[in-house]
């Protein structure tokens, strides 16, 4: 089956997805050991990616999440460390593209968008503090023109001189949505551990110490109404990540049965099957990406639950194409093995599959 089959979205994006395409292979596939072993951040790329109009669809229509998981999904089926840089920026572009500053929205979208600006999320705290699983990490006053913000927050990704982030911080009980640039005064971005996958992703523990946020940089104020706003498009555009990842393990599967078909045709996880739940996972997550800011319980259950299952496909694709390649999968340069990691790392990505399931059972 070719990629483009895979791909009901390709047929709207065309040539631009077929330049993704060539772009991922030329420009991402020579460095993907690099950027595992090595940690190596892929930022040319990304403004590559950008420049090919990899960051745009959603910025003009909500609609377009669709069309942004299918560029992800391209590139994570060769580098699911990759593909989580550009959920990131597709999330930056989501937040802009949904709040009500439209000045910001004006100055900033462009730049971020056409990914000659990189942007980041640091939501990870704030989505589990408005499911009741942590409290908000940074606190913030308020001060001429706008707030003074301190506090920490353990991993946030895609950051580097001149990048932006989203964050959200507590105001006397009432929290505000804010974009931050990484060289504002009085914030310190630290390398503090070593991770077992994505060391290539511009990864730092963030140190607030009164930075100044000008009010023109507010997304929301109230930021729980837009959370829920923005929530179902933040979750859904993860799929393209996980998607990825299943379809390279998909490929992996395929790629030891070249020389081991005989017998990787008894195991029960075969490729065609691990196909047909992808292909299943995707057609659901196509739907949903019809209507991102339907706001109703029901929808949003139906977000999570394929956000979950893909979670769990590809921590099974990824074990299934490590078990077809045998000893060769076990290298640790080899694309199964890293696929592993990356899989898991998407288990445990906000939201995680604890969190989904707690959601899940909560609603």
């Amino acid at each position: 089956m070719t990629t483009a089959a895979l791909h009901p979205v390709a047929a709207s994006t065309g040539n631009a997805l077929e330049g993704i395409r060539a772009l991922v292979q030329e420009r991402l596939r020579p460095d993907v050991v690099r950027i595992d072993t090595e940690g190596l951040y892929p930022k040319e790329f990304l403004h590559r990616l950008g420049a090919a109009g990899g960051f745009e669809s959603h910025a003009r229509s909500p609609e377009g999440i669709g069309a942004a998981m299918a560029v992800m999904e391209e590139v994570g089926g060769t580098c699911g460390s990759t593909a989580f840089l550009v959920w990131c920026q597709d999330a930056c572009v989501w937040y802009l593209a949904n709040t009500a500053n439209e000045a910001l929205r004006e100055n900033r979208m462009t730049g971020i968008a056409s990914g000659e600006r990189l942007g980041a999320t640091a939501l990870s705290n704030p989505m589990k503090f408005f499911s009741g699983i942590e409290e908000l990490k940074l606190k913030g006053k308020p001060a001429p023109g706008g707030f003074l913000v301190s506090g920490g927050l353990p991993w946030v990704s895609n950051l580097g001189a001149g990048h932006a982030f989203g964050c959200i911080f507590d105001v006397d009980g009432e929290s505000v949505m804010a974009l931050v640039d990484c060289n504002a005064e009085g914030l310190d971005l630290n390398r503090t551990a070593q991770f077992a996958a994505l060391e290539g992703t511009a990864t730092f523990a963030l140190r607030f110490r009164d930075v100044f946020v000008r009010d023109e940089s507010i997304l929301a104020r109230p930021a729980q109404p837009f959370a829920k706003k923005i929530r179902p498009g933040f979750v859904l555009l993860q799929l393209g990540m996980g998607f990825g990842i299943i379809k390279g393990a998909i490929d992996d599967c395929a790629s030891a049965d070249r020389s081991l078909e005989s017998v990787n045709r008894h195991r029960s996880d075969r490729p065609e099957a691990l196909r047909e739940r992808l292909e299943a996972l995707r057609e659901q997550a196509l739907t949903l990406a019809r209507t991102p800011l339907e706001e109703s319980k029901e929808y949003i259950r139906e977000v999570f639950r394929v956000r979950l299952k893909t979670a769990e496909l590809a921590l099974a694709a990824t074990q299934s194409a490590l078990l077809h390649s045998g000893a060769r999968g076990f290298i640790a340069s080899s694309a199964p093995q890293r696929r592993c990691r990356e899989a898991m790392f998407f288990a445990i990505l906000t939201p995680s599959i604890k969190h989904l399931r707690m959601e899940l059972a909560r609603s």
